[in-house]
């Protein structure tokens, strides 16, 4: 292991490639789904300025006509989950959970349903964590929202990796052609 990475390292190749070829390695070898988690992670921090973005644009921008507050609220945050779940969706296809071939409509339209349910699961695990939290332990508000991603953001990797990017298990071509075969 030691020695692939120092012949990477020590390559002719420019800095950018090198890095490329670190994170391949990385991915193909015992530290993938350490890889894996840390990307869902990054995807992760972009839904979530993408989010506050959606709401702030909504709020002040897109919606600011509306003289109900909290008409604004809900339509800024819901343009904001929007933006996030659509971001989230495409980065954890395409960069973390890597699907493979091309996918017709209705297959991304069923595993971009699976993911916001599973968000929608999580939010409300949070919400059900937070409250416990904070009223039955006095845990404060700020350490108690953070103690909530120690458990959200595992279940949401696990749901994602196990139940919304699935690889489906492929029958090996010659298993298939001896498959009602006799002996």
């Amino acid at each position: 292991m030691k020695e692939e990475i120092k012949e990477i390292l020590h390559s002719d190749k420019k800095f950018k490639d090198k890095l490329k070829d670190l994170l391949k390695y990385a991915e193909s070898g015992k530290l993938a789904p350490f890889v894996q988690f840390v990307k869902f992670g990054l995807v992760g921090v972009s839904n979530t300025a993408i989010h506050y973005g959606g709401k702030q644009l909504g709020y002040y921008v897109l919606f600011a006509a509306i003289p109900n507050d909290k008409v604004k609220i809900i339509l800024g945050t819901t343009l904001g989950f929007i933006a996030s779940v659509i971001n989230s969706y495409f980065w954890n296809n395409k960069y973390v959970f890597k699907s493979e071939g091309k996918k017709t409509f209705g297959e991304h339209a069923k595993a971009f349903l699976k993911m916001t349910s599973s968000y929608a699961l999580s939010n409300l695990l949070l919400a059900t964590l937070l409250e416990f939290w904070l009223r039955g332990l006095g845990i404060p508000y700020w350490l108690a929202s953070l103690l909530t991603l120690v458990v959200t953001v595992p279940l949401n990797f696990f749901m994602n990796k196990l139940w919304v990017f699935r690889k489906k298990k492929e029958i090996p071509a010659d298993a298939a052609e001896t498959e009602g075969e006799e002996e």
